[in-house]
């Protein structure tokens, strides 16, 4: 038996329309069709962030009570918290993605890291509009 990778992670959010806005229009991924809720679960739509057609990404589900830990404070001092969802991280090809991302976001006023240099990558944190911290990584120009 061999796995191939993350299918997709399930997310919960209040707004689904919103943080289908946010990952299109803002992060430029895909987004599928929006399904209807069925007596398991509300309304839900896959947000791919790559063309790889076997890895589906983030599956988020549509929840009125959807609490999303979200913390802050965690951008200033890059710190892990205890018992929730660290962050996702989001692979370009390189440096000018990378940038051009970065500039992307602080042309929206989107909060951001800074640059960091982490062993052979890149990257910066993020939010997204759920807040739920997001990265963007890439490898180091050689």
């Amino acid at each position: 038996m061999e796995w191939h990778g993350i299918h997709h992670i399930a997310m919960a959010t209040r707004d689904l329309e919103k943080t289908i806005q946010f990952y299109t229009e803002v992060l430029g991924m895909q987004s599928s069709p929006i399904q209807p809720s069925n007596p398991f679960h509300g309304r839900h739509s896959f947000i791919k962030p790559g063309a790889d057609s076997e890895t589906w990404g983030l599956h988020f589900f549509e929840l009125a009570d959807a609490q999303i830990h979200s913390h802050p404070e965690a951008l200033q001092r890059l710190t892990f918290i205890p018992g929730a969802l660290q962050h996702i991280a989001f692979a370009l090809q390189d440096e000018a993605a990378g940038l051009l991302m970065r500039s992307r976001l602080e042309g929206l006023s989107v909060e951001m890291t800074a640059l960091l240099s982490n062993g052979p990558t890149r990257s910066f944190g993020f939010f997204d509009n759920n807040g739920i911290q997001l990265e963007a990584i890439w490898p180091k120009q050689q």
